[in-house]
Order: C-alpha cells, then structure tokens, then sequence
C-alpha cells in the first residue's frame, strides 16, 4: 500500500461521508457526529429498551419425576455425586436462561400415575426468578404416593400439554423405573395420536444399577432399600379376574397377591436408566427419547429445529442498539485516523505493502 493509502481510501468514500473530513485531517463535523450519536444510543440503552416484533420463541412444559429412584446419585458435576433429580433441575434451570423473551414455560411434577401441573405457562424473562425458584424447590417429599408408573405418567403429561397452549412442548425427565415393577398384563394403552405432541422423552441415570438411598427429611441417606422390602410392596396388584361371580367362584384369585412376580422383582431394589422402556414408550407416543449426561444438553434440544414458535413477542432493543453503537466507534476510530502518521508507517512497514511501494517506485 502507497504511502498516503488510508488517505484515498477516504477520498473514496461517498460524498456525504467525504464532506464530513477536511484536508487537513483536523477535528471537524464528522467527528462530532458520531460521538453525539454514540452518546445517543449508549444512553438509550440504559433505559432498556423493547418493542412487539416478530420473534422466534419456544413453549415448553418441564415435567420432572421426583420418586424415590430419581435420588439415585450416580451423575458427577465439580467432582460431585449428583442425584438425577439435581441433574434433570439443574437441566430446566439452564434451559430457561438459553429461552429467548416471549417463550412460554408451564412446570410439573410426576409420582405415582399423574402429574401435576404446579406452574401454569408463563412468559420466561418476566417470570424468570420464579420460574427458577420454583424448580429449585422441586423436591421428592412432595412426592404424594410411592408408586412409580411411567406409561399413566407419560400419557398423562402429553393430555395436558396441548391444554396448556396450541404450541407447547413437553419435556418429561425420568430415569424409567417402574415401582413396583410393571406387570404388561395391566400396561395402560395411549389414546392419542403419535407425534400430534413434540417434544423429548429425557432418560435420566446410568445404565448400571445402583443402591436406592432412603433419606431423612434433612435429606441425609439414612440406609438404602432392600430387596425384601421392594418384594414385599410388589406383591399385590389387579385381579386379572374382573367378573365379581367369577371371583366368588374362585376365591384363591381373589384373595392372592397379583404383582408381576418374584422374577420380575429380584433386582427391584436397585435403580439403572430403563432406556428399552423409555424408547418404547418414544415410538408409541412420538417424542424422542434422549438421554441426559449433561445439564447443558437441556437447552440445546428446548431451542432446536422443529421446536420454533413464531408470533409476536417483547424484544429486547438493546443488542441491536449496542451494535449500532460499536460500529458508529469504529466508523469514527478509522476517520479519525485515516491520514495518521502511524497508520503511514504501518503502511509502509507491511511486507506486502514494500513489495507494492518498490514495485511502483522501479
């Protein structure tokens, strides 16, 4: 680059950018311009700006299962055992700071065959501190039964989701433990329709089995379940015999346990990502199954393709404004410096821009 190159680079300008320098590069118009127009937009930042644009946006239901498996502390964060429980809130928590504003969050909780929908949709960035308080709060003694069916609980989950808004997605986190063990003779059937509910069916724990803690109200481990417990609660069940004459004539059905069996509850007492009944349950219902190995994943699958909800929603202005304001600097850095002695010499200095000078000077 020829010495003076900056200063025809700005001669080159449009005229009504041209007309703000004068020749002798002193502070002029221009100059003054851009710093009122800086001054501007940084403070109109300050006030926070919004408006109602068009906007990509993301509804979601997290629906979390907070039976006694889900205690299980087989996932490791800052060198720390973490339960499933702790891993699947510490998910949703990250999930809505990565929300954009104007998405919608319903929160819920599943033990026994139900959910139970304890936040209705709200619009995340105004509803934010609740929303995360909330979810930390989520605990297992808010557990109202023991009992642990994850087909009633998942089916239940996707009939709410639609009530709860034309776009939302549910978002189910469950380690897929049946407690007791689920006897197929009486596994409920899905009255929807698969895939008329997006969304991801999230396998939470390891493949391994682990020891199920039994914890104190101060949420110590106090001992862990045994397997005489777990057949112990296994054993009763339905009938399969449903005419009440039949039953009187057949008082052994009546009166017998109809669990799902001692072979099905050898290793009940132990908890392990039941990922064959997740994926199952994905195929019947139309989720994806997915598993969680760490809380970030959370927010990548809340905000990826195919989970888009366009409408209008309050936008943050101040990004944009920012940008506005980083390049009016930077317009007003390289004026201001277009014909500096320095930049000359850099100029000069570069290998390139020697080769070009000796060219045009031979």
């Amino acid at each position: 680059m020829p010495a003076g190159g900056f200063k025809a680079w700005v001669d080159r300008l449009p005229a009504w950018l041209h007309g703000w320098a004068s020749e002798a590069g002193q502070p002029v118009a221009w100059r003054k311009h851009c710093l009122w127009l800086l001054t501007l937009l940084l403070t109109v930042i300050l006030f926070k700006p919004h408006a109602m644009l068009p906007n990509r946006v993301y509804d979601w239901y997290f629906v979390v299962d907070i039976t006694q498996s889900m205690n299980v502390p087989d996932y490791q964060a800052a060198a720390k055992s973490v339960s499933r429980l702790e891993m699947a809130k510490q998910s949703i928590r990250k999930t809505l700071s990565a929300l954009p504003c104007g998405s919608q969050v319903a929160l819920g909780m599943f033990t026994e065959r139900n959910v139970v929908n304890v936040v209705e949709p709200v619009e995340v960035c105004s509803h934010f501190a609740a929303l995360d308080q909330t979810v930390a709060s989520m605990d297992w003694r808010m557990a109202w039964a023991a009992d642990s069916f994850i087909a009633h609980g998942l089916y239940n989950a996707l009939e709410q989701t639609p009530q709860l808004g034309k776009q939302m997605r549910l978002m189910f986190f469950t380690d897929g433990q049946q407690a007791p063990p689920a006897n197929p003779k009486y596994m409920p059937g899905y009255a929807g329709k698969a895939g008329d509910v997006q969304g991801y069916l999230v396998g939470m724990g390891k493949p391994t089995p682990s020891k199920i803690p039994k914890l104190d109200e101060k949420n110590a481990v106090a001992g862990y379940w045994e397997q005489e417990e777990v057949q112990r609660f296994g054993n009763f069940g339905m009938a399969e015999t449903l005419s009440v004459l039949a039953m009187e004539n057949r008082q052994l059905d009546r009166n017998a346990g109809h669990g799902p069996g001692n072979a099905l509850l050898e290793n009940a007492h132990l908890s392990a990502l039941d990922a064959q009944n997740l994926q199952r349950l994905a195929n019947i219902t139309g989720l994806s199954f997915v598993r969680l190995d760490t809380a970030g994943q959370g927010s990548d699958w809340a905000t990826g393709l195919g989970m888009t909800a366009w409408r209008w929603a309050e936008t943050d202005l101040r990004p944009w404004l920012a940008g506005l304001a980083c390049l009016t600097w930077l317009v007003y850095l390289v004026l201001t410096f277009a014909n500096s002695r320095y930049l000359v010499f850099f100029s000069k200095a570069w290998p390139g821009a020697r080769q070009k000078h000796g060219a045009r000077n031979a």
